[in-house]
């Protein structure tokens, strides 16, 4: 069919056109003979190949002009089982259509060409036609000289809502709002299309948009994918993609920067964040797993990877024998590999005794993959900056509250007059009690294990600090933090640590309780944060654990200096005269500490106690509401703080960790040997060293020093107008985002096993074009999306379907459903409930409890965002490789363990199931019900339009109307007589129940939402 489609003659026999050996040869010989006559040498049968011209002549396979007296044509007719071509056992099998083309091109002469894609494109001419009306630009041409060749006639454009919405969900991944839907029908100038085409091309969301493709072939995960399938730091990576198709940064610079930004010179910031693409693969830390078997498969994935993404090849079989139909040998596969052998990593990503990795040591399945860096995130800083506005407003609304309250308002100024009173006794903000020691151990005491020295420390000489019970009598005032110092001591030989351990650490566990005057009864005391100056990072599923309140780690490096921590109160104490703080020390090896309290509490707890911005203030007195705001607010808790409110607000606060955060890099490293590897096999040792070095048969990279080839060369040549592969790689695949099909249909094959393009011409134009411009992205994004083809109608045309029934001729505009992570994306905005904060880590859409009880190494529980990030946009949410988020692998997205060109797209049970039940779509069905009781008149009619409006950008049909009216007035019937029932169906997700009606009618315009939502035209782009 498809040689038919794309023949010149279109009707014409195929004896009557002349045969061209790229479109019509090579795919019969490629399916059927190449995998025994072809270029693996280790498969080849009777050293003959087919995929070679000379050789073919010089074993007889065939005589040009001769078709009768050849073998090849005696051989694919005989009735002879023997000799009969293709063999039977090979399960293959010629047409009759098939043999009779093979016997027509050895009678033309058998004349072979190299393959299509190998060939350097050349800008071919543009085709005249006869329709010069329709066209706008060189791409109508190539595809209107193929339709009229056929006699067929290109459909009338799309009527303007339906192409305001294709090209929203196109460029953005979104569908438009009423509003920019509006703006476009009004706009009745000859530029109104175009207007919007610039838009989109330059909101923020289209990064996003073209971010998921690149994301699939860079296989973009938050998680290692092998084992315990651990977490990793790498979201700035997709940032810098975002950014990257944003800012419109050349492909050809987008390329060099991702394969090898860290060898340029002096990398900035933003190009090693891009040269975490090579980080990307699956790795290991399983214990018993072998580091050269994991490392050869590091290195694979790798030549897989690049092969898929930049040149549209499958080099994958290459790991084990010569490619079966393409010109790859397993030399070029292991060459390949040799450009990453630089890449500093781990076989296995763990410090074991078969293993040891000295940079290692000490980690756990908890700690992250390195080399990292650590940079500033703008989404993060933005949060940031939000939250502490949010904690500034909740401060001066305190103050406000307190400054109206006679009584608090005197309450601050006896706090101010006793704590100047406090500061002049205790310039530090601290004191420090003389602490009195009782231990479980009598024996210790009596023994001198334990003894309060001079300075009011406690001097351990043994464990017994592990059993005892430190007590500080208080003095009447607040006590807001404690500090607790661990002191290096000439018994412990310059040391924190007991004994004569050197150059480790210990965990310190604090616990607290204080004992009323008195009274023997005990109340805990906890802590809402704590820090140390000094400290060894602990982690949990790869992120440095914020603050030590749950423990902590002291720091190697200092062992033999001071290191202090200091605890916040989690509800400040007024403590009366004869109190005490009782402490308690988990197991560890201090061997001196010194404990203090403070009623000056402060947001970083090191710069808790005296300060002179506090002395100032306080010399003031209440007048100074705003100098003494934080400090009082957390030191003391006033009926007027929200301070439940502001701890949470505090906490998210400290989850931004300043703005920064960790991301995975290449680091490179001298290279390691590169060996090919017989059939695969890691283990063996006899093959030959190979260097870095690109595929054989294509333009090889200017060398005139000889050096060392390295991943820069690899990147510049990859992006070199010689490469014959990567621009039209890159069109082909961009074409298939905005057709449904590549102009070539394997997008991640353009070898023999690959398609012939259905418009070879155009797709060279594109990409000598794409390559003229500079490598523009955005420029190739527009070409195509200003293109009359892309403006058709995607209404079915029966009159061509039967020729033409996958629409690759393009006499229409093909319909295609959303991609996984739009069609959540569509449903939250369309309800008014998506987040559009740009960049930042990942977040935790809703999953079903347990999901991840199989997942260990470590063991851990999911827990989904409670705040305005669990309807951020689908791209970022977090992406477990083994156990991908429910809704996006039921719409077929990838596990990313892989470079992935091409998504499946099924069709399922699973599909509608989720639609309607998934927490995320109820959600959006009840908050879109609430907006259109809100907003639109009381008026069933009225507010059905709404509802279509905003999800499918049109009005409804009659038959919808009715259908619709009698569900409605079903859910109606049915909610009014099963009120908790609604109830419940309000309560679905996080968001607040709308207060635009009640509760029975909001069920159900709820479920008439569901049912809009989950249309096959709502998640599908026409």
């Amino acid at each position: 069919m498809l040689a038919s489609l794309s023949s010149p003659a279109g009707a014409a026999s195929n004896k009557q056109a002349k045969l061209e050996f790229n479109r019509d040869i090579r795919p019969i010989l490629s399916e059927n003979c190449y995998q025994c006559h072809g270029p693996d040498k280790g498969n080849r049968k009777a050293k003959l190949r087919l995929d070679v011209r000379d050789v073919a002549l010089e074993k007889e396979a065939f005589k040009p002009g001769k078709p009768d007296e050849s073998e090849l044509v005696r051989r694919i007719y005989t009735t002879n089982e023997d000799d009969h071509m293709p063999p039977a056992d090979s399960h293959k099998h010629l047409a009759d259509a098939q043999k009779e083309k093979l016997k027509q091109w050895i009678a033309e002469g058998a004349k072979y060409q190299a393959h299509w894609a190998y060939i350097k494109p050349e800008r071919p001419a543009e085709p005249k036609t006869k329709s010069a009306k329709w066209i706008s630009n060189p791409i109508d041409s190539f595809v209107l000289h193929e339709l009229e060749a056929k006699k067929l006639s290109p459909a009338a454009a799309a009527d303007k809502r339906t192409l305001l919405r294709r090209l929203s969900l196109d460029l953005t991944g979104l569908p438009p709002t009423v509003a920019e839907l509006d703006a476009f029908m009004k706009d009745s100038s000859s530029k109104a299309y175009e207007h919007q085409v610039d838009r989109l091309l330059a909101s923020p969301h289209y990064g996003e948009r073209m971010a998921v493709p690149w994301l699939d072939v860079a296989r973009f995960a938050d998680t290692v994918g092998y084992h315990g399938d651990q977490n990793v730091n790498v979201f700035p990576y997709r940032d810098y993609v975002i950014n990257a198709f944003n800012q419109n940064k050349r492909y050809d610079q987008f390329t060099i920067e991702q394969l090898a930004g860290d060898l340029l010179p002096n990398p900035t910031t933003e190009q090693l964040i891009a040269s975490g693409f090579n980080r990307l693969n699956m790795v290991t830390r399983e214990g018993g797993a072998q580091p050269g078997e994991y490392l050869a498969k590091y290195g694979a994935d790798r030549v897989r990877t690049v092969s898929t993404t930049f040149l549209g090849s499958t080099m994958g079989c290459c790991e084990c024998h010569d490619h079966k139909f393409d010109p790859f040998a397993t030399k070029d596969f292991y060459s390949m590999k040799a450009f990453f052998a630089d890449i500093k990593q781990w076989g296995v990503y763990m410090d074991y005794s078969y293993t040891p990795n000295p940079d290692l040591k000490g980690f756990s399945n908890d700690h992250p993959f390195p080399p990292e860096i650590t940079v500033d995130s703008p989404y993060l800083h933005r949060r940031l900056d939000g939250i502490e506005q949010r904690i500034t407003g909740l401060e001066k609304s305190s103050m406000e509250k307190l400054d109206k309250d006679a009584q608090q308002k005197q309450g601050l100024q006896n706090w101010c007059d006793w704590s100047t009173e406090f500061l002049k006794q205790n310039p530090s903000g601290w004191i420090t009690p003389v602490p009195q020691v009782t231990s479980e151990k009598k024996s210790e005491q009596s023994k001198g294990a334990v003894v309060v020295t001079d300075d009011k420390s406690i001097l351990f000489s043994s464990k017994a600090g592990e059993g005892s019970d430190l007590k500080l009598p208080l003095s009447a005032g607040w006590v807001a933090a404690l500090k607790l110092e661990l002191l290096p001591r000439p018994e412990h030989d310059g040391s924190i640590l007991m004994g004569k351990v050197k150059n480790d650490s210990t965990m310190v566990k604090l616990s607290a309780a204080l004992k009323a005057h008195g009274s023997g009864k005990e109340t805990p005391i906890s802590f809402y944060h704590a820090e140390a100056d000094r400290k060894e990072e602990r982690y949990a599923n790869g992120a440095a654990i914020i603050g030590v309140q749950d423990g902590w780690k002291t720091s190697m490096e200092h062992e033999k200096s001071p290191q202090t921590a200091v605890y916040l109160l989690d509800k400040p104490i007024q403590a009366k005269e004869g109190d005490e703080l009782v402490i308690r020390l988990g197991k560890g090896s201090v061997g001196c500490v010194r404990i203090s309290v403070s009623p000056f509490a402060a947001k970083n707890p090191l710069n808790s106690g005296a300060s002179p911005a506090l002395a100032n203030a306080l010399s003031k007195g209440a007048a100074s509401l705003d100098e003494l705001g934080n400090i009082y607010l957390i030191s003391t808790v006033p009926e007027a703080f929200p301070f439940a409110q502001y701890k949470q607000l505090y906490s998210q606060a400290l989850e931004c960790r300043e703005g920064k955060s960790p991301t995975l890099v290449t680091v490179s490293a001298p290279p390691m040997e590169t060996r090919v590897l017989p059939r695969g096999n890691w283990q063996a040792t006899d093959g030959e060293v190979v260097q870095p070095a690109v595929p054989h048969f294509l333009p090889q990279p200017p060398n005139p020093d000889g050096h060392r080839l390295t991943r820069l060369d690899l990147a510049k040549w990859l992006v070199s107008r010689d490469n014959p592969l990567t621009a039209r790689t890159f069109v082909n695949r961009t074409w298939k985002q905005f057709f449904g099909t590549g102009i070539s249909a394997v997008v991640d094959d353009l070898g023999a096993q690959g398609e012939w393009p259905m418009h070879p011409e155009l797709l060279d134009w594109l990409a000598v074009e794409f390559m003229d411009s500079g490598w523009d992205m955005k420029h190739l994004v527009k070409l195509i999306v200003m293109s009359s083809t892309y403006r058709q109608s995607s209404n079915p045309r029966p009159e061509i379907h039967e020729m033409d029934p996958a629409n690759r001729l393009l006499a229409s505009q093909s319909p295609r459903r959303l991609e996984a992570e739009f069609i959540r994306d569509n449903a939250l905005f369309i309800s008014g409930l998506l987040n559009e904060d740009i960049g930042g880590p990942s977040s935790f859409p809703y999953q079903p409890a347990g999901y991840y009880a199989n997942i260990q190494f470590p063991n851990r529980d999911y827990y989904p965002d409670q705040d305005e990030r669990q309807y951020r946009r689908g791209l970022y949410a977090h992406w477990q490789r083994t156990f991908l988020q429910p809704m996006l692998a039921n719409f077929d997205a990838p596990s990313r363990e892989e470079c992935t060109a091409i998504r499946n797209v099924s069709n399922s049970p699973q599909q509608a199931l989720t639609l309607l039940n998934d927490p995320t779509f109820v959600e959006a069905a009840r908050m879109l019900a609430g907006t259109v009781l809100a907003k639109a008149p009381a008026n069933d009619e009225k507010r059905f339009e709404m509802i279509y409006q905003k999800a499918l950008t049109r009005s409804m049909r009659p038959k919808e109307r009715t259908s619709l009216q009698a569900f409605l007035k079903e859910q109606r019937n049915y909610y009014g007589a099963h009120v908790e029932d609604a109830k419940k169906l309000m309560h679905v997700g996080l968001a607040a129940e709308p207060k635009s009606g009640e509760e029975p009618e909001l069920a159900a315009w709820t479920q008439v939402c569901r049912v809009v939502l989950g249309l096959h035209e709502t998640i599908t782009r026409y």
